[in-house]
């Protein structure tokens, strides 16, 4: 009887095993799902109160956006009081806080700064020009249809919601003047002033950070303060940096904001070498967010789509594209070095405003190999950043 049972306990032990290992190397579905964690925030506090400070960003901003909506963008400049109340905005600002006074005020831009205020003040003036300043119908001359070579409005109609104001070459100078800004003063001021060499390794702002010696009148240290400054103006930037179908935009805007908060952690501790870490990233990331912006802008489908059946249908983008290629000038590698010059983006904007600029259907829509195309341009463009036209068609 015993030798029975023990028979019968062996044939269940081998079913039981039989049972365990069947379906080996076979994927099985579980309910356990990997935690996901939170975003981080960008909030930080001293004493049970906020350190951080980036109102200075909001107070500059407001006479940029100003000038742009309702002077430029609606050519609304065809006065002389107009004018000069556009140009008072952009010399006195708000809050003592003045756009003339703070364009390229970088140490790296000083020397070209007079050229680049030079090149603003034209943008006022071809702005102004669409406006009809000067004309003995101001009115009349504004509401012209552009044609090429002379200046007036792009759209359906006057009436249009969707309209823009180009100059006789069909660039849109209010949407040249808006990126154009977003790097001759945000841009500057996250690179090149706020998270410059100057800052982040100057030995007597990191002791005074050390001892937290706080700001007079305020809850930071210097430090702090020119990090949070950086992370505001990056604020301007950010929904460009986030990809919008764009792929070769993929997680940028995650590793800079990353970078932004990780970098004021370590502050906390002093990790000099890990926040240098996080401005090298940032540097990167945000060229490469120019670069494939003014590519996309210059070679995306809808660029295309727009000039081969209305070519001034093109003109708003590819004139974003022009004050992208503007603001590239102020944009740094990790290894400090600017990615392109004052002089080389000159150059590059040139090959589009050659002969009768935007209106050239047939030269903007050649080959890589033929100077002036959009496709040559793109290229130009990308092998300074290390974008690959490649990377733009996906």
């Amino acid at each position: 009887m015993n030798y029975i049972k023990n028979i019968f306990f062996c044939g269940l032990l081998m079913i039981s095993i039989t049972a365990c290992t069947e379906g080996t190397n076979e994927t099985i579905e579980s309910a356990f799902q990997i935690p996901v964690l939170p975003e981080p925030s960008y909030k930080f506090s001293r004493n049970g109160e906020s350190s951080v400070n980036t109102l200075e960003c909001e107070f500059l901003k407001s006479p940029i956006d100003r000038i742009f909506s309702r002077y430029m963008n609606e050519a609304r400049m065809g006065t002389q009081t107009e004018y000069d109340e556009a140009i008072h905005i952009f010399s006195e600002g708000e809050y003592g806080l003045k756009p003339q006074d703070e364009l390229a005020t970088s140490s790296l831009h000083s020397a070209d700064r007079e050229k680049i205020l030079k090149d603003f003040r034209d943008w006022f003036e071809t702005s102004a020009y669409i406006s009809g300043l000067g004309q003995e119908k101001p009115h009349t001359h504004r509401n012209t249809e552009a044609r090429k070579g002379v200046s007036g409005y792009v759209g359906i109609n006057i009436g249009d919601k969707d309209i823009c104001f180009v100059d006789e070459k069909g660039f849109a100078v209010a949407e040249v003047y808006k990126y154009a800004a977003m790097g001759a003063i945000y841009l500057d001021k996250i690179l090149n002033v706020h998270l410059s060499e100057d800052i982040i390794n100057n030995s007597q702002i990191r002791k005074a950070h050390d001892l937290t010696q706080l700001s007079a009148g305020h809850n930071y240290t210097e430090l702090e303060h020119h990090w949070d400054l950086a992370y505001g103006y990056y604020g301007f930037w950010k929904s460009l940096a986030q990809s919008d179908g764009l792929p070769a935009l993929k997680d940028s805007h995650r590793r800079i904001f990353h970078s932004f908060v990780r970098g004021r952690t370590y502050m906390e501790t002093s990790r000099y070498d890990e926040i240098k870490l996080q401005v090298d990233t940032i540097r990167h990331e945000l060229g490469r967010v120019i670069a494939v912006r003014a590519m996309n802008l210059l070679v995306g489908v809808n660029t295309f789509a727009n000039l081969k059946e209305n070519p001034k249908q093109a003109f708003r983008l590819l004139s974003q594209a022009c004050g992208l290629i503007y603001a590239s000038q102020f944009t740094r590698n990790a290894q400090g070095k600017p990615f392109i010059t004052y002089e080389e983006t000159l150059k590059l904007l040139q090959l589009l405003k050659q002969k009768d600029g935007l209106w050239d259907k047939e030269r903007l829509l050649g080959g890589e190999k033929n100077e002036g195309s959009l496709r040559h341009l793109a290229a130009q463009i990308g092998e300074r950043f290390g974008v690959s036209l490649k990377e733009i068609d996906k």
